[in-house]
């Protein structure tokens, strides 16, 4: 049932399609012409006319021979020559008409005496075979006799009644008396006398009804093995020529859309309905260039995101390289007063640390870029693991005014843990919510086991999250006017901490209704089993 799917609407259906079609009109053809040339090649043919020379008597006397009309009178084949009185050719209507002798000039039966050669083999008493050759002129029987010649095995004349010259017959003179030869013909001779009152003989060979029968079968069989030939020819380049338009055409189309293609030019799918495998070729090269597009939009996206990242990137390093500038500046030209100078050099540190922090950031990042970036998992309990976070960050957030809620298991949920790296997950996310959040707001931790994962909610109810930055949050420089200009914010905290997820087998994601809370991050991952 799955070759016949697979056969059904292929090309293989349409070469046999083809094929059939092909062989049937050929039988058909065949056919038609094989009956029409069998029932011409059996149809009676028409009676030679009695042979009436008088109308040409008078032309052949003056030595015109090329007025006598053979083919009505002798046959398709049949052809003539005038012999002088030394049986010499003076002239000859077929070119390729072999001599005559004197003695078979005699051998030929004079024009309207109709006569039928009988044979007839008989036995001497010694029992030498010897052949009796009557000349007659009803063909059904020996009536009306006009001449007797008895001949023996090696054709010596041992009777003859008239008289004739002759003692031994060659082949040819033996072929002429008996009417077999030329094979196909009967021969006469007709006696003329040229306006000279030179001797002539004309000599006529008509073809008999078996040679025209042979020869006309022979002509229509030759006609139509030939009609049959050329029907053939048309059929078979009919065919071709469809069979070339039926490839010719889905290949135009592909190949004009790999030329679009080739100059980068908007182009629509191909559409195209045919055999199947021109199809899947099609929908191949349409879902090709779907992917070409997809991924020329993904890499102008990627040139538009590194333009940006050198750009964020140059703003990052630029403020606090400014800040140091200027004020290194000052107190080398003396220009700040001696009680301030430890306050700008304690600025010049602040900044370098930051500076710091900003490289070892852009670093961590780009680390996680690299196709080798890999984490060491231990088996970690994640809960327990996360209370010692909260307990280390503790007095920190007081300080800051940040309340902290948990809602975090007794029971431990096994998980492998890059502990250090997993750690900066935390701290990023962490970090994000109490720089941006004013004093009483309130953090929330809450981690819930499922069947085979476990879910990470961090939650916060301040300002929440910019609605334009909130489609690309985990994007890399992706910050607030207000964090880049004011809190040197760099936009790679939550990227890092998408990586390192994943690393993790997991994902977060940001929570768009995340009610009662106005900021939720729920990160997943897989339990160690």
């Amino acid at each position: 049932m799955k070759l016949w799917k697979a056969i059904k609407g292929s090309y293989f259906t349409t070469l046999m399609r083809a094929f059939v079609a092909f062989t049937l009109l050929m039988l058909m053809i065949a056919g038609f012409l094989l009956g029409f040339a069998l029932q011409e090649s059996t149809r009676p043919l028409q009676a030679l006319p009695e042979i009436d020379l008088s109308p040409y008597l008078e032309e052949f006397k003056a030595g015109d021979y090329t007025t006598l009309y053979t083919e009505n009178m002798l046959g398709k084949t049949g052809y003539f020559a005038v012999l002088d009185e030394q049986a010499n050719i003076i002239y000859k209507s077929n070119p390729t008409m072999s001599e005559i002798s004197l003695n078979e000039l005699e051998m030929i039966p004079q024009y309207q005496q109709n006569f039928f050669p009988l044979e007839i083999d008989l036995q001497t008493q010694t029992g030498e075979p010897i052949t009796l050759i009557l000349r007659t002129q009803d063909e059904q029987t020996e009536k009306a006799m006009d001449s007797i010649i008895l001949l023996d095995k090696d054709r010596k004349i041992l009777y003859a009644e008239p008289q004739i010259t002759l003692t031994q017959l060659t082949p040819q003179e033996y072929g002429y008396l008996t009417q077999t030869y030329p094979q196909g013909y009967k021969v006469w001779k007709v006696p003329l006398t040229s306006q000279q009152g030179e001797t002539r003989w004309l000599v006529l060979y008509s073809q008999n009804s078996e040679g025209e029968i042979e020869s006309h079968s022979s002509m229509v069989w030759q006609r139509t093995l030939m009609a049959l030939t050329v029907m053939y020819l048309v059929v078979l380049i009919a065919v071709s020529l469809w069979l070339f338009i039926k490839v010719r055409h889905p290949l135009g189309i592909l190949r004009k859309g790999i030329s679009r293609l080739a100059e980068q030019a908007e182009s629509e799918p191909i559409i195209y309905h045919g055999p199947q495998e021109f199809e899947d070729i099609c929908a191949s090269f349409n879902q090709l260039q779907s992917r070409l597009a997809e991924s020329e939009a993904q890499r102008k996206q990627l040139e538009q995101g590194r333009q940006k990242m050198l750009a964020d990137i140059s703003h990052d390093l630029k403020t606090p390289i400014t800040v140091m500038q200027g004020y290194s500046k000052a107190i080398r030209d003396n220009m700040v007063p001696p009680e301030k100078v430890p306050q700008y050099l304690d600025t010049i540190y602040q900044k370098s640390v930051a500076l710091t922090d900003l490289i070892n950031t852009f670093y961590e990042y780009s680390k996680l870029e690299h196709p080798d970036f890999s984490i060491s998992p231990v088996k970690t309990d994640l809960c327990e693991f996360t209370r010692e976070y909260l307990v280390s960050k503790y007095s920190e957030w007081e300080i800051a005014g940040i309340e902290l809620e948990v809602d975090i298991p007794e029971r431990p949920i096994w998980c492998m843990l890059d502990r250090v790296s997993f750690l900066r997950v935390y701290e990023n996310i962490t970090s994000n919510a109490v720089k941006h959040n004013p004093k009483g707001t309130k953090l929330y931790f809450c981690i819930k086991a499922k069947s085979e994962s476990v879910v990470v909610q961090i939650a916060d109810n301040g300002v929440g999250i910019p609605s334009e930055l909130v489609a690309n949050i985990f994007e890399p420089f992706v910050v607030g006017d207000e964090s880049r200009n004011s809190k040197q914010g760099t936009g790679l905290g939550l990227a890092v901490s998408r990586k390192i997820v994943q690393a993790h087998g997991g994902q977060i994601e940001l929570e768009a209704s995340p009610a009662p809370w106005s900021t939720l991050f729920e990160i997943t991952l897989p339990i160690w089993q």
